[in-house]
This record gives structure tokens, sequence and C-alpha cells, in this order.
């Protein structure tokens, strides 16, 4: 079980390819709205709380679908019932497992771009200076 306070699988690696414990603040603030990397920043942002989000909910409904096969060892009566419901639950945590997977691929994907075409932190942003002939 992931202690609580603990970031989750998004925001984690955010916070390993920019080397900061808050990728969000760091993104926010290197590209303000204006800024010709903000909407590509906001995605980065938004995907990896969506990842988050997603990863906590397969969290609980593993969580959940334990208990239920823990009833299901322990309650003889009622058994059909409590199989339909470890079935829809089992339904639902590979419901949610697929969306991490989804939001995992296009958060690399994004952070993929965004190392491609960012600059370094700290580097000049001016045009550097035409080559003479």
């Amino acid at each position: 079980m992931t202690p609580p306070n603990t970031p989750g699988p998004g925001t984690r690696l955010l916070a390993e390819q920019l080397g900061s414990d808050a990728p969000v603040t760091v993104l926010t603030a290197r590209h303000p709205p204006g800024d010709p990397l903000h909407r590509l920043a906001r995605a980065l942002c938004q995907t990896a709380t969506d990842l988050d989000a997603a990863y906590a909910q397969a969290q609980q409904a593993g969580r959940e679908l334990q208990a239920l096969r823990g009833r299901l060892a322990t309650e003889s009566e009622g058994a059909d019932d409590l199989s339909q419901k470890i079935s829809s639950a089992a339904a639902e945590l590979e419901l949610l497992l697929e969306r991490c997977e989804v939001s995992d691929t296009a958060l690399i994907r994004l952070l993929g771009i965004y190392q491609d075409i960012a600059p370094a932190p700290g580097a000049n942003r001016r045009a550097a200076p035409a080559a003479r002939d």
C-alpha cells in the first residue's frame, strides 16, 4: 500500500524528469500564459494528474476487491450475490488499469516532446546571431 501523501506515478515521473519535488509548480513558473510552451506544460500537468487519479482509483478498487474476496471466503450465504459483486469490481479494476496505461503512455509521449523542444532551465532564450558568410 502506498503511504499517504505520496505523489502518484504521474507526479513522480514529472518530478524525476524535471529534477524537482514540485514539478507542477516548476512547469507553471517556466511557462506562464503567453509562453509558447504554456499549453504543452499545462497538458503535462493535467496528464500527470489524470494518471495519479486513475492510479488512486485503481488502488481503491483493488482494496474493495480484496475485501469482497475476503467476505466470500467467510460468508456462505449470499455467495452468488457476492460473486457478482466481485466480477463487477474486477471489471472496474480492469478499466481503471487500462486508463492508467493510456494516461502513462500519453504522459511519456508528452514528456518526450517537451524534452525535445523546451530549452534547458536557465538557457538563454534569445535567438543565436545569424552566421556570416
